[in-house]
């Protein structure tokens, strides 16, 4: 079963505070600063069993914590940290998810649709995007995490091309997409199928790759449908790791959760979402 993650008390402040900033303004970097960010993949397809009867007419990323649904929690955190492009895939309750979009300013705010959402995963998802190889990379979210922004600037700034974010403090099951890593935190495996006992890490489903690495995921991922055997995009690392580095950034004590279940939403809610927003320090 899995778990709710996340720690409420703050990580590192001496990467928080710049010039008397505060901690979480800092973290999300000066608005006025050019950096190249890659565009945003967000997986929103899937239909959310799990959280049935909730998700009967919407994806799980559209169930409210705090008064806005998960994804636009992610798109904002995005724009926050400077990505400009953000490309969303959707499936189940399309209509729901383009609703609440209509906040943002549509430039650079792509949709597309997975048609087989109620028979493939993340994977086939991400392979519906409407991106192509791109020279600045991508990140892909999973839409389903909600996370403090901290922790999107901090990939953002390795220098590593293709990092993803990791619990390093989860309490891992059979469950949790699980990571093995050597010393360096090169990572060797991810996959669930990993015995809790020999993992370092859980996969927090936020990562960035370059150009490189992202142009075969979108291979892996576009494969025949008849043809597919990989199922999730961590299935693709697992396949790329063998060529090509990938690397596990820890998340520190920064809160976080993935909602699967009922407990999962209620912990966001009640216990998450407080903790990120305490974390804007004076």
């Amino acid at each position: 079963m899995t778990r709710a993650k996340s720690s409420t008390v703050p990580g590192d402040m001496t990467e928080g505070r710049r010039n008397g900033q505060s901690a979480l303004t800092a973290a999300l970097g000066d608005e006025t600063t050019a950096l190249s960010t890659p565009p945003a993949v967000i997986v929103a397809a899937g239909g959310g069993k799990r959280l049935y009867p909730m998700t009967k007419d919407r994806p799980k990323c559209m169930l409210e914590v705090g008064p806005d649904p998960i994804l636009v929690h992610q798109i904002r955190a995005l724009r926050a940290a400077g990505v400009e492009t953000i490309h969303v895939v959707t499936g189940h309750g399309e209509s729901v998810v383009r609703a609440a979009c209509a906040e943002f300013d549509a430039d650079g705010l792509t949709f597309s649709r997975n048609e087989d959402y109620r028979t493939t995963n993340s994977l086939f998802s991400l392979g519906c995007a409407a991106v192509n190889g791109d020279p600045d990379g991508l990140l892909v979210l999973n839409s389903d995490v909600v996370f403090h922004p901290y922790l999107l600037r901090r990939l953002l700034d390795d220098p590593r091309e293709n990092v993803l974010l990791a619990d390093f403090a989860s309490r891992l099951g059979e469950e949790e997409m699980k990571i093995q890593v050597n010393v360096d935190n090169r990572i060797t495996t991810i996959s669930k199928q990993i015995d809790p006992l020999g993992a370092q890490a859980e996969n927090l489903g936020v990562l960035k790759v370059g150009p490189e690495a992202g142009r075969h995921m979108l291979e892996l991922a576009r494969q025949p449908f008849e043809q597919h055997q990989l199922c999730w995009i961590p299935d693709s690392i697992n396949t790329l790791v063998e060529t090509l580095e990938f690397f596990a950034l820890g998340s520190g004590a920064l809160p976080w959760i993935e909602i699967d279940y009922l407990h999962d939403l209620e912990r966001a809610r009640n216990e998450i979402l407080p903790a990120i927003e305490a974390l804007d320090l004076k």
